[in-house]
């Protein structure tokens, strides 16, 4: 069994990963959140796997803008987002196997 990743590297920086956001009655939509400025990436304990490698893979996406030359921009171009999951998410993924075996498990 591949265990859940505890943490991250995203541009030499190491993001903590902690399953322990829980379910607010007025978000009930938020699964996840980033806090770049803690290095750290909170998801919710409660969601099938499928779901969990999904939610975290968009939050590493946040911290991977947070992280880069982008940081702060609410709008990016088709180029800039082709960029992002073209190189950053690829570079991410070279720097944390571990997380692409889990992912792989989980998405299935």
């Amino acid at each position: 069994m591949i265990k859940r990743p505890s943490s991250v590297k995203i541009f030499g920086q190491k993001y903590r990963v902690a399953y322990d956001l829980h379910e607010d009655p007025e978000e009930q939509d938020t699964y996840g959140l980033t806090l770049s400025t803690a290095n750290l990436i909170r998801l919710r304990n409660d969601m099938q796997s499928d779901k969990m490698a999904r939610v975290f893979m968009h939050e590493v996406t946040h911290a991977i803008i947070d992280e880069s030359t982008m940081a702060g921009r609410k709008r990016f171009d088709v180029e800039e987002v082709c960029d992002i999951v073209g190189f950053h998410i690829v570079d991410m993924l070279k720097d944390n196997q571990s997380i692409l075996e889990w992912l792989l498990k989980e998405a299935d």
